[in-house]
């Protein structure tokens, strides 16, 4: 059937309208048959249907997408290192907060331990005053056995 369509149009256009219409079907395809679905996928028929001038239009629409497409990922990518990095610097940020909190507590700990030990040498240094203030006065009475007896347990 092909053929017969090849020896009418030979007959009917020549050798030149038949080489005019191969070339033109050849550089912008068959009209119309680039809507069908899947005709262009098929390696030599696609590439008739199509034409040369589509099928280099949607080649560099693919690499013109691949190119947009690494260059997005990349950004992508560099957001999400960005993003981790500010993540990583506030977390470092709040330890360094906690830890001059938690040094400054133990400062302040460490104050008032010192606080604490002087007044209870202060309070022991008075007693031993009152103590020996108290065995140089001889009418000051003492506690007995009896005394004590009746004191609570300490």
């Amino acid at each position: 059937m092909i053929g017969a369509i090849f020896t009418f149009l030979y007959r009917a256009i020549g050798f030149g309208g038949l080489a005019f219409l191969g070339l033109y079907v050849y550089d912008w395809g068959i009209p119309g048959a680039s809507r069908i679905p899947y005709l262009s996928s098929i390696p030599i028929i696609g590439d008739l249907t199509t034409g040369r001038a589509h099928s280099f239009a949607a080649d560099q629409v693919k690499l013109a997408t691949a190119a947009q497409t690494a260059i997005y990922n990349a950004r992508i990518e560099k957001m999400v290192s960005a993003a981790e990095l500010t993540a990583a610097n506030a977390t470092l940020a709040r330890e360094r907060a906690l830890r001059r909190m938690a040094d400054e507590a133990a400062a302040e700990a460490d104050k008032r331990a010192i606080d604490a030990k002087r007044g209870e040498e202060a309070k022991a240094a008075e007693i031993e005053r009152l103590r020996a203030e108290a065995d140089q006065d001889a009418e000051l009475s003492r506690p007995n056995d009896k005394d004590r007896s009746w004191s609570p347990k300490r």
